[in-house]
């Protein structure tokens, strides 16, 4: 790593390492602020995006309808950052069959590590605050049977790593490399002092989290994964929105570069109004196209169940309406189980969508069909389409060792 690029003005001491180099250690959260009029304008409009959202969230009579394609999505959209290769179809397929391209086996069960790390850590909150205790958990769930596997998953790393282009970086072509392991431990106590503070507005101290803890890079893999799963709890735990609907991986993706760089920036130069500027920008686009999104998934939900309303299609298929905005591909023995109901219920009401062009089989076989809701499908995907498949130039994900 060259120290040249760290100024006066950094947020953090640089301490010696092994044959010379060198590791930023950030000091303390928080910062001294200064409120630009830029920063409280941006606070101010975040705020705002944040509140409608969070009206959104209290007016829905099933949450589960938003709630299970924003979760997917941003598993899919996390761990893609990171270079897996998986889609949201991926994802849903491999949850209505058990059943994925080889290739790609591997990166979906990242993102379904994701999905259930996430999930476990929105229970867990009712029983434990944010803690290092719950990122250990969160982390051993989110590494469990895949890459990174063999790097102590829930175990704060033991040794030091850094952040390079290339995994197979040295130590002295790093971009960035975290404080070594006694001034580490150190620096996740007083982060944890700092996720119980309530110095700052919520939305400062969760883009100021995210930035601390990637900077401490405290596990050997995954960082990159937890901190951005870390913003979406902390808000849900200090109550913004009832519902867990914003996501920020769509943001991060879509500027590229600019993530990094901003976080970069943070330990170089001391730029905390660079960074919080950008974070707040991405809680406000993303706010604000999650709203939308409700709207139209609710007005897509409510125009099939008129539909089938007027047909006079059966219970079943009404019940099955909902289960499309879970997951648009649907098997026989999936809807059976999802809707507690028997096989022949099931097929009849599989049968009603169909007659109603809501499903199309298109697996083409006689036994074993799989249908899909493509509307709702293209419906769901939302900020997933505009992605290619996710390669970075750099992770903060995965460490050079």
């Amino acid at each position: 790593m060259d120290s040249a690029i760290f100024s006066p003005q950094a947020p953090g001491r640089l301490v010696g390492i092994y044959d010379g180099n060198q590791a930023f250690v950030p000091t303390p959260l928080p910062p001294r602020l200064e409120f630009t009029h830029e920063l409280a304008g941006r606070l101010a409009d975040a705020a705002n995006g944040v509140g409608l959202l969070a009206g959104t969230g209290r007016n829905l009579a099933n949450p589960a309808l938003l709630i299970a394609p924003y979760l997917r999505r941003e598993a899919v959209l996390s761990s893609r950052i990171e270079g897996t290769v998986s889609t949201l179809d991926d994802l849903y397929k491999d949850e209505a069959t058990d059943k994925v391209a080889s290739a790609r086996r591997e990166d979906v069960r990242e993102v379904r590590n994701y999905l259930l790390a996430h999930e476990y850590g929105l229970e867990r909150l009712n029983t434990l605050p944010l803690s290092l205790r719950l990122l250990r958990e969160l982390h051993e769930r989110l590494m469990q049977g895949v890459r990174g596997r063999d790097r102590h998953p829930g175990r704060f790393r033991d040794y030091q790593n850094w952040i390079g282009r290339d995994p197979d970086v040295p130590i002295e072509e790093a971009r960035y490399v975290p404080p070594p392991v006694i001034e580490m431990r150190k620096a996740l106590g007083e982060l944890e002092t700092f996720l119980h503070s309530d110095a700052l507005h919520p939305l400062l101290i969760a883009a100021l989290a995210h930035y601390q803890f990637e900077t401490i890079h405290p596990f050997g893999d995954g960082n990159g994964r937890l901190g951005r799963l870390l913003i979406s709890l902390l808000l849900h735990e200090r109550g913004l929105l009832s519902q867990p609907l914003l996501y920020l991986s769509a943001y991060f993706e879509r500027s590229g570069t600019e993530y990094y760089d901003r976080l970069l920036r943070v330990s170089t130069d001391g730029d905390w109004t660079g960074w919080l500027v950008y974070f707040l920008r991405g809680v406000d686009i993303q706010a604000k196209a999650a709203v939308d999104d409700a709207e139209r998934l609710l007005d897509l939900q409510a125009r099939y169940h008129e539909r089938l309303a007027k047909a006079k299609a059966r219970p079943a298929a009404r019940d099955l309406v909902d289960e499309l905005f879970i997951n648009p591909y649907v098997t026989t023995s999936r809807v059976a189980e999802r809707l507690d109901v028997t096989a022949p219920t099931a097929r009849a009401a599989i049968h009603d969508l169909v007659e109603q062009g809501m499903l199309t089989e298109i697996s083409g076989r006689k036994w074993g069909q799989l249908f899909l809701a493509g509307e709702v499908l293209i419906a769901v995907r939302g900020d997933t389409d505009q992605f290619d498949d996710g390669s970075q130039q750099l992770s903060l994900d995965g460490d050079a060792v």
